[in-house]
């Protein structure tokens, strides 16, 4: 049982670092004060759903790491 949680763990881990690497960063930086941003109404719909299924990934994955912390320290 330990090595099953502690192998969900490793893996819940992994699936973090991948998410929160794959998000898209929030701000435009110097580029978005020279050139400005175009973006249409489709463009702007499919990133925001991409972004909230990472931010989603993210949070479950970031409660399931807690529960095998948890876990950890109540099984010994």
């Amino acid at each position: 049982m330990r090595s099953f949680i502690i192998f969900l763990f490793i893996v819940t881990s992994i699936v973090i670092i991948v998410s929160v690497m794959m998000q898209p960063s929030k701000t435009d930086g110097l580029s978005g004060l020279i050139g400005g941003t175009s973006e249409t109404f489709f463009a702007k719909n499919k990133t925001k759903t991409a972004e909230s299924v990472l931010a989603r990934v993210t949070v479950i994955s970031a409660l399931c790491f807690v529960a095998c912390i948890a876990a950890l320290n109540v099984i010994k």
